[in-house]
C-alpha cells in the first residue's frame, strides 16, 4: 500500500485528453511496464467498447485495480481496440507527479479527485465525459490498490452513483462494461522471492530460513508481524484464525481513534470508516495548523497535532491491514498469490510506492457484456453489487485457464 499525502487536495487536474499524445508516446508506457516485468497484453472484446461509442453511447469502464501500472495496460488495450478513455485518479498521484508528470496524467486522460471530500468538480467532469464526450471514462471501484490479483475488494457505490447521474441527465443512452486486468507469470520468478523473504525476515531480526516453503515463510512472517501489531496496540496477541484477527485489529483501531476524537458515522464497511475517520482527521489536523499560525508558539496545539499525525498514521495502517486476506495465498498458493503476498509485505516493511519485479508477466484484459442503463433500473447499491460480480466472474474465468499450482 503506498504511502501518500492526506489533506485538502491543494488543486483540482482536470482531463486535457489528447489521443494523438497517448499513440505518439506508446513507446514510453510499454518501457514502464517492461521495467514492471510485463512483457505481453492479450486483449479480449476491446471492440465492444468501440461499438458502444460508434452508436453513440456513453460509456463507463469499471475494473479491477490490483498492481501498478494497470492504468497502461488499459491505454493499451484500448489503442489496441481503437479507442481512448479518461481516467479518475486520486489527487494524491497528480500531487505526487511533479510538474512533468502531471501534464503527461492530464494528456493521457486522468482527472484528480478527492476520495475524503464531496469533490464537485470531478464529479461534474465525469458526468460531462458520459453525457457527451466521445471517449470512454474508467473508474476503479475498488479505490486502492490492494494486489489482490484473484479477488475483488469490495466496490464503493461513487462510481455506480455517477453511472446513475448520468442516465438521468443525458440524452443519450450509458453503457457500463465490468472489465478484468489479470496478470499471470510467464517467467519463473521463485529465486527473486526467496531472496526478498530473505531480505523481509532479516528486516523484522528473524534468522531467514531458505530451507521451508515459501507459502510457510509467508504464514509464519504474517503471524510474526500480525502478533507484534497485536502486542503494539491492544497489549497482548489474540487467538483465532488469521482473517478473524485482522478484522478484529483494524476494528480496534479504528473504534479506538474514533472514540477518542468522538467521531460520528453511519455504519459502513471498514473502508468506508477509514475514510470517514479520515476525513475528520483532516479536518481536525488543518483547524489545528490554522490555530498554530496565529499562535507564534503553543506547546499544546503542537502536541495536538502530533497527536493528529499518529491517528492518521493508525489509518494509514488499518488501510494496509484491511488489504490483507489471512485465507489468500493458502486457499490456492499459485505463484502469483506467493508473489503478491510478498509484493505487499515488501512495500508495506520498506515503505515503497512500487515493489521490487520479478520474473516476467503477460496480463489478460477482458471486457465484460455490457450493462445498458437504458433497459433496467438500479439503485446504485444493486448496481455496484452487479459490477462487482461480474469483475469477480470474469476473473474467475480467466483463472480457470490457468489451473497450475504451485506445491
Amino acid at each position: 500500500m503506498n504511502p501518500q499525502p492526506y489533506q485538502t487536495p491543494p488543486n483540482w487536474w482536470p482531463s486535457r485528453l489528447s489521443p494523438k499524445f497517448v499513440r505518439a508516446t506508446r513507446f514510453w508506457r510499454k518501457g514502464d511496464l517492461a521495467k514492471l516485468g510485463i512483457h505481453e497484453i492479450e486483449v479480449r472484446h476491446g471492440e465492444r467498447i468501440s461499438e458502444s461509442l460508434r452508436s453513440g453511447a456513453g460509456v463507463l469502464i469499471l475494473p479491477n485495480h490490483s498492481f501498478h501500472y494497470d492504468s497502461h495496460v488499459m491505454i493499451e488495450a484500448g489503442i489496441r481496440s481503437g479507442w481512448h478513455t479518461h481516467f479518475m485518479s486520486a489527487w494524491q498521484v497528480f500531487q505526487l507527479a511533479g510538474t512533468f508528470g502531471r501534464h503527461m496524467l492530464q494528456r493521457h486522460g486522468a482527472f484528480s479527485i478527492n476520495r475524503e471530500g464531496t469533490d464537485t468538480k470531478a464529479y461534474r467532469q465525469a458526468l460531462s465525459i458520459l453525457s457527451s464526450d466521445p471517449h470512454a471514462l474508467v473508474i476503479f471501484p475498488e479505490g486502492d490498490l490492494y494486489h489482490s490479483n484473484d479477488r475483488v475488494m469490495p466496490f464503493r457505490e461513487g462510481a455506480a452513483a455517477i453511472a446513475l447521474s448520468a442516465k438521468k441527465k443525458s440524452a443519450r443512452p450509458i453503457h457500463v462494461y465490468p472489465a478484468v486486468m489479470k496478470c499471470f507469470y510467464t517467467k519463473d520468478p521463485t529465486p527473486e522471492l526467496i531472496e526478498m523473504m530473505n531480505q523481509l525476515e532479516h528486516r523484522i531480526r528473524w534468522r531467514p530460513r531458505p530451507d521451508l516453503p515459501l507459502i510457510e515463510r509467508i504464514y509464519r512472517f504474517g503471524e510474526g508481524f500480525l502478533a507484534s501489531k497485536e502486542i503494539e496496540y491492544t497489549g497482548s496477541t489474540h487467538p483465532g484464525e488469521l482473517p478473524e484477527r485482522l478484522r478484529n485489529l483494524a476494528d480496534f483501531v479504528v473504534q479506538k481513534v474514533r472514540q477518542q476524537l468522538d467521531i460520528k458515522f453511519r455504519g459502513g464497511d471498514i473502508v468506508d470508516q477509514i475514510r470517514t475517520v479520515r476525513g475528520a482527521l483532516i479536518r481536525l489536523t488543518e483547524k489545528a495548523q490554522a490555530e498554530i499560525q496565529e499562535n507564534v508558539s503553543n506547546p499544546e496545539l503542537e502536541a495536538r497535532l502530533e497527536s493528529l499525525k499518529q491517528h492518521m498514521d493508525d489509518m494509514f495502517f488499518v488501510t494496509q491491514l484491511s488489504s490483507y486476506r489471512g485465507n489468500y495465498t493458502v486457499e490456492n498458493p499459485t505463484i502469483e498469490r506467493i508473489a503478491e503476498t510478498i509484493d505487499k509485505f515488501e512495500e508495506d516493511l520498506f515503505e515503497l510506492h512500487y515493489p521490487t519485479p520479478r520474473g516476467e508477466r503477460k496480463v489478460v484484459v477482458q471486457f465484460g457484456d455490457r450493462i445498458d442503463l437504458s433497459s433496467q433500473k438500479y439503485t446504485a447499491a444493486e448496481l455496484t453489487q452487479l459490477t462487482e460480480s461480474r469483475v469477480q466472474k470474469l476473473m474467475d474465468g480467466v483463472n480457470r485457464e490457468r489451473v497450475e499450482v504451485v506445491h
